[in-house]
């Protein structure tokens, strides 16, 4: 055992009060070991150390918002104390759910605000939002006993309603901004592929009453005649209707996941043939085989003096498993194959994403299980995998196939549905009848509606363009809000079905517009989008 692991933070403490003799006398013969006096006094501290952070949960227990010291309520404790404020709590990720018990008191202080809409947005969300009012677009015709509700009125020498296209508008940096309600943030990672603070800007119409370079997005203030159609359908303003334009999640591939610094390789994975209990690999692992746990990383890596590991990094190159070993990946993102070509390897993986599995050998038991992972495709044609919580964009080629609450983009190749060998429920599938032996097109919990995935800007040559996401990129797998509910609600405990399941995307969605029916006013629908200029800060002013 290390001699840091050794080591408690009381028993530094004693033992620094001791004279310099008895230090002294105390050296240890070598730099690997502790002297027999200090020791004795870490053994004294490890127990102090444990009655110092019970008494320090215990009062950050006692509070919403996080202790001086970084420590949290805990997630079991926070029904009790809403229940003493009187909250509602709706987020459905336990990290929001402190965040909205903190602001409680002051969202109801504040309620009925377009500010406080706002923060329960950004809260709920966990994502950017911008709150646009219907009635501020709406095009109204004047009367002399109202004032002018558009702000499109403030041209006199174009038509009410018609923009001026000699100008073109769109969002851009506003360096002297200090509105609140024109403030974008946007997460940024350090070198290791950890969240840090986040980036923020404040915006500005570049001219608000010039034509819209991006129609009904966040930065279009042209004023339209009201949209009538029903809010699942609706794009355009309303008076009694508030929009809310939230940026797009990017799933596993967020920008920086990986880090700058960091381009692990299949051949730092480092599984022992020889080792026949299961193997855990995840991000701490990696950085261990890849000799990065040295002092001045360890420094690196610390938050309040506790090692934070990325939560995913990117493996490039390709794997296989060896035969007769059971390994667990977690966290973990191949952008090449994983192939397993060995009937006595077994493999899990949990909240990771492969370009491409090959299955190459048959098996009574699944040779594969994953939760909560994102495929592109997965071959062999004799394989048996269990996924739980798994999108595939592309084909799947098994021949047998247990599967819960997943999304199948692509077609289902040779799967064997003869004998119940096959088994798949709460699913997207894209051709119910092709399962009749199964027994899948007669189960009301699947379904073969079309999954209608994000679209983002990528940049193609010169050129910028709008289209769902590929494998490896941000936003793929990331099922849009115009998505079929049985697709986005229809899990077996009422979740969206995929990859993304375990991060409430669709939840958070859901649980905004619960939680605002609360704080607007009484008549005011809210129509919620993703919108995909949210993804990029505002341009600077050219």
């Amino acid at each position: 055992m290390s001699v840091s692991k050794l080591k408690s933070r009381a028993g530094q403490l004693l033992y620094r009060e001791l004279p310099e003799e008895y230090r002294y006398q105390d050296r240890a013969p070598t730099k690997d070991e502790l002297g027999d006096l200090e020791a004795y006094l870490h053994s004294f501290g490890h127990l102090f150390d444990l009655i110092r952070n019970t008494m320090e949960q215990a009062y950050a227990d006692a509070f919403a918002e996080a202790a001086d010291n970084g420590r949290e309520i805990q997630t079991w404790l926070i029904p009790y104390l809403a229940e003493l404020v009187g909250a509602q709590l709706r987020a459905p990720d336990p990290d929001a759910r402190r965040d909205e018990l903190s602001e409680t008191v002051s969202w109801y202080k504040s309620k009925g605000t377009l500010q406080t809409v706002d923060d329960i947005a950004d809260v709920i969300c966990q994502l950017e939002a911008v709150v646009v009012e219907g009635w501020r677009r709406t095009l109204t015709t004047p009367r002399m006993s109202l004032p002018p509700f558009s702000t499109q009125n403030a041209r006199v020498d174009t038509p009410m309603g018609t923009p001026d296209i000699r100008y073109s508008n769109r969002a851009v940096a506003d360096t002297g901004g200090n509105n609140p309600l024109y403030l974008i943030t946007s997460p940024t990672r350090d070198e290791f592929g950890r969240v840090t603070a986040s980036a923020q800007r404040y915006w500005k119409p570049k001219y608000r009453t010039g034509a819209p370079c991006f129609p009904n997005a966040y930065d279009d203030t042209s004023a339209r005649t009201p949209d009538v159609r029903n809010q699942d359908q609706a794009t355009g303003p309303h008076p009694k209707r508030t929009l809310i334009h939230v940026q797009p999640p990017h799933g596993f591939f967020a920008e920086g996941i990986n880090g700058s610094s960091l381009s692990p390789t299949t051949a730092n994975i480092a599984i022992d043939d020889a080792q026949q209990t299961e193997q855990r690999i995840g991000p701490e692992q990696i950085f261990a085989a890849l000799g990065l746990l040295e002092d001045d990383v360890i420094d690196q890596l610390k938050i309040n003096d506790q090692l934070v590991f990325p939560e995913r990094i990117i493996v490039s190159g390709d794997l296989t498993i060896p035969g007769d070993v059971n390994v667990a990946l977690e966290g973990l993102m191949f952008t090449g194959t994983v192939r397993i070509t060995e009937p006595s390897t077994r493999l899990r993986l949990d909240r990771c994403a492969i370009a491409n599995l090959i299955i190459e050998v048959p098996s009574t038991q699944p040779t594969v299980i994953a939760k909560d992972c994102l495929f592109n495709d997965i071959q062999g044609g004799v394989g048996f995998a269990q996924l739980e919580y798994c999108t595939v964009l592309q084909e799947t080629r098994l021949e047998r196939l247990w599967a819960s609450d997943c999304i199948f983009n692509g077609e289902l190749i040779d799967v064997n549905c003869s004998g119940g060998e096959t088994c798949i429920r709460f699913s997207r599938v894209p051709n119910l009848a092709a399962l009749q032996d199964c027994g899948a097109d007669k189960s009301p919990s699947n379904t073969d509606d079309d999954p209608n995935f994000i679209r983002l800007w990528f940049r193609d040559g010169d050129e910028c363009v709008l289209r769902p996401a590929n494998f490896g990129e941000p936003g793929a797998g990331v099922l849009n809000l115009t998505s079929s509910e049985k697709i986005r609600f229809g899990s077996e405990n009422e979740g969206e079905m995929g990859a993304y399941h375990h991060l409430f995307y669709a939840a958070q969605i859901r649980a905004l517009q619960l939680k605002l029916a609360d704080y607007l006013p009484y008549g005011q629908d809210v129509v919620i989008k993703y919108d995909p200029h949210l993804a990029r800060l505002p341009a600077q002013t050219i």
